[in-house]
């Protein structure tokens, strides 16, 4: 098939749907335009609000335990007054008292009003393994202190002694009152820091317990504690912002509503300016080529002898009525393949079916065009009966239309 058969066919059926769905068409249409305006609308012209919850971090907390021990009896090793600090393991006898510090400071950008309150317990106890149990606990009060205005950066101490060799009589007096020791016995410092403020122009508040153990052996205590401790608060705000879309709503509105509209406009246009009704001419076309598509497994392209066209020819008015004659009469059915017309020999006639030739965009032209080739199909159709047997007689001039 040529391409402009092709394309003749292709407009014929584009002009078909078209006339058959016009209204449905055009509501389609019609219905992406106003979708592709509302998206417009909703995206570009009032995206609207939305209520975002974003986490932000305003402020910086940092606290740390800090010791140290004064050596306060005379010994070979250390001269009285030296400070020992920092260590992890000091000396009962020469230098008893732990001092202790518990720093706190904090970093903002924005702050304003922020007080700082730290307060400390001793508590000694007995506890089982893993200290899942507490067999017997006792508190003392160490320091309890409040710091007004503090500066972001600025360090702030709450300070306290511990004199170990108290506490291990402390204990040892306990467990003999009660006259056991079922599990072990521990010293631990528990610290409550409180920040309190107001930090980027929100009052907060945050508090922290941290803790330092104190454990003793013979002659000596050591200290374990967490070191440095940092957090950064989170906190929470609620947001009004304008509503976001994505790439494929903020392009695909646009690209629908001008589809839509171009769309109905061609169609309003192509209605006005060509009639989409088919003609009996175009209608017969396209039925050939349906006919032709769908028998193409009984149809072989040969060239017939020209004894065959000596016999009397019957016209037949469809492929598909020739097609159905060749079955019924169990013979094929055989496509000239230089002039494109279709016989089924059978008996002492030949049964003949001649094309419809392609039909022009316009209307007139191809009613035209199809009148005259029927005429000189049957002229055409005598000569080779009475004169010319050739078998591109009968469809020359259709031949040469394809």
């Amino acid at each position: 098939m040529s391409s402009s058969r092709l394309s003749s066919e292709t407009r014929l059926r584009l002009r078909a749907l078209l006339h058959a769905q016009f209204t449905v068409i055009v509501a389609v249409c019609l219905l992406a335009t106003a979708v592709g305006a509302g998206l417009v609308y909703t995206t570009h012209v009032d995206p609207g609000t939305e209520t975002e919850t974003r986490t932000v971090s305003s402020f910086t907390v940092e606290t740390e335990y800090v010791h140290s021990a004064e050596v306060t009896e005379p010994n070979p090793v250390f001269e009285t007054g030296t400070v020992l600090e920092g260590r992890n393991t000091y000396f009962m006898g020469v230098a008893p008292e732990l001092d202790v510090g518990v720093e706190t400071r904090y970093t903002a950008t924005a702050a304003s009003d922020v007080d700082v309150g730290v307060e400390s317990v001793l508590v000694l106890r007995n506890v089982g393994e893993e200290g899942e149990t507490v067999y017997w606990s006792e508190r003392e009060p160490l320091a309890s202190e409040q710091f007004s205005d503090v500066e972001s950066g600025e360090t702030v101490a709450a300070s306290f002694v511990i004199n170990s060799s108290e506490i291990d009589a402390t204990a040892t007096s306990i467990e003999e009152e009660l006259g056991a020791s079922p599990g072990e016995t521990e010293t631990v410092v528990v610290s409550n820091v409180a920040v309190n403020g107001t930090f980027g122009g929100e009052p907060t508040s945050y508090t922290r317990t941290t803790e330092m153990t104190v454990e003793h052996g013979e002659g000596t205590y050591s200290v374990s504690e967490p070191g440095l401790q940092s957090e950064t608060p989170e906190r929470t705000t609620e947001i009004t912002v304008e509503r976001d879309y994505g790439p494929l709503r903020s392009i695909g509105g646009p690209f629908l509503l001008l589809l839509g509209i171009a769309g109905t406009a061609a169609l309003v246009y192509v209605r006005s300016e060509i009639d989409l009704a088919l003609t009996p001419d175009e209608e017969a076309y396209l039925s050939y080529h349906d006919d032709r598509s769908e028998f193409a497994e009984w149809i072989t392209q040969i060239r017939l002898p020209d004894s065959v066209f000596e016999r009397p020819q019957a016209q037949a008015s469809s492929l598909r009525d020739l097609v159905d004659f060749a079955i019924d009469n169990d013979t094929g059915v055989v496509e000239d393949p230089e002039t494109g017309a279709f016989y089924a020999v059978a008996g002492d006639f030949v049964y003949t079916y001649h094309p419809p030739s392609p039909v022009d965009s316009a209307p007139d032209e191809g009613v035209g065009g199809s009148e005259t080739s029927d005429a000189d199909l049957e002229t055409a159709d005598t000569d080779e009966l009475e004169s010319d047997p050739e078998p591109d007689g009968p469809s020359a001039d259709s031949g040469e239309s394809n």
